[in-house]
């Protein structure tokens, strides 16, 4: 976090009904001392056009004011502004970046040399991926606040991402039994991922409610839904007798409450900080992930003769094509007839 906060006046217009009585615009410095700006408002007669005038001085004072603060409190301030407009997430991460960045920075002075200095430093202590994150952020704020051009020259790194590993059956053996020992409620949050595909950020924001047990699915609303859109996913036959007990349940519970209060959900974190835990300990690298048991359940529909369309409607993909592709990534493809029938030489 930045050090340098500036003091920020409050302008407001003095306007007396009786226009024969001077208008002004005055404000308080951070000492406490009252300043006061006139600036040919007066010259004008009617109560309309002097308004006019003071709001458009007042914005010229505000103006002035936000030049005179530090590039890093600008950069803070733009977005802080944009809290209510971005998705919760989106805010978090933009706030995040910056906020890592003004730490690393110390007190030197931003220029375009610190900037290639810190992507320089991105580079060589994080993955591409990464690199190429904070720059996205980066052209977006400083964009914000006019400063653009000291991004010129830093290019986005040819990075590449490999997906989470899947975990083989021998592994889905130990951390089951470890699970079911130590965290139960864990094990019922990895089989919704592996069963319905239902990403960790989206779980978590599900109610008993959006289970609908007549036909054995889940309603992902609008609001909880990655894509802004509702949607369904279904529950398979193996998965259906863990959710019996959640019948007895009232539809408005979250399905993994907070243990601070129950009427919120579990925080973003907290699943994935307890698997990570397990996984640790188990001596599992990062390779593998909680993410993992949707690449997981991916594997063991393709290698139980689940069809390509039917996963592709539970995965909520958009189309084949990216089902493909994501298949292929992980390393799964039918070839099982050529592994049979390949003649030898």
């Amino acid at each position: 976090m930045s050090v340098e906060k500036k003091f920020a006046p409050t302008f407001k217009v003095y306007s007396p009904e009786d226009l024969s009585k001077e208008w002004f615009i005055f404000w308080y410095d951070e000492e406490g001392r009252r300043h006061k700006r006139k600036a040919g408002i007066n010259g004008f007669r009617s109560f309309e056009e002097r308004m006019e005038a003071a709001l458009a001085l007042m914005e010229q004072l505000k103006a002035e004011a936000y030049e005179l603060k530090p590039l890093s409190v600008k950069l803070e301030d733009w977005v802080n502004s944009r809290r209510g407009q971005w998705r919760k997430k989106t805010y978090q991460t933009h706030k995040s970046k910056i906020d890592c960045f003004l730490r690393w920075r110390g007190m030197r002075r931003i220029d375009s040399h610190l900037m290639k200095d810190f992507f320089t430093h991105l580079a060589n202590e994080k993955h591409g991926k990464t690199h190429n994150a904070y720059l996205r952020c980066f052209k977006q704020v400083f964009k914000g606040v006019g400063q653009q051009a000291l991004l010129n020259g830093i290019e986005p790194l040819n990075a590449k991402s490999s997906p989470a590993k899947y975990f083989q059956r021998h592994q889905i053996e130990r951390l089951k039994k470890n699970l079911l020992e130590q965290d139960p409620e864990l094990w019922l949050f990895c089989q919704f991922i592996y069963f319905c595909f239902i990403r960790p950020g989206e779980l978590r924001q599900l109610k008993v409610g959006d289970i609908l047990f007549d036909e054995w699915k889940i309603c992902l609303p609008s609001h909880v839904s990655k894509n802004k859109t509702q949607q369904y996913v279904t529950i398979p036959v193996a998965f259906r007798p863990s959710l019996e007990r959640l019948k007895e349940r009232s539809p408005q519970e979250y399905l993994f409450p907070s243990n601070m209060d129950v009427t919120k959900p579990q925080g973003a974190n907290a699943m994935l900080s307890r698997f990570r835990k397990i996984l640790n300990e188990m001596g599992f690298g990062q390779e593998y992930k909680l993410y993992s048991w949707k690449h997981t359940g991916a594997v063991a529909c393709v290698r139980a003769g689940v069809g390509v369309k039917q996963l592709q409607i539970q995965l909520r993909h958009h189309s084949l094509e990216e089902v493909d592709r994501y298949l292929r990534q992980l390393g799964v493809w039918d070839l099982e007839g050529l592994e049979e029938k390949f003649p030898g030489v």
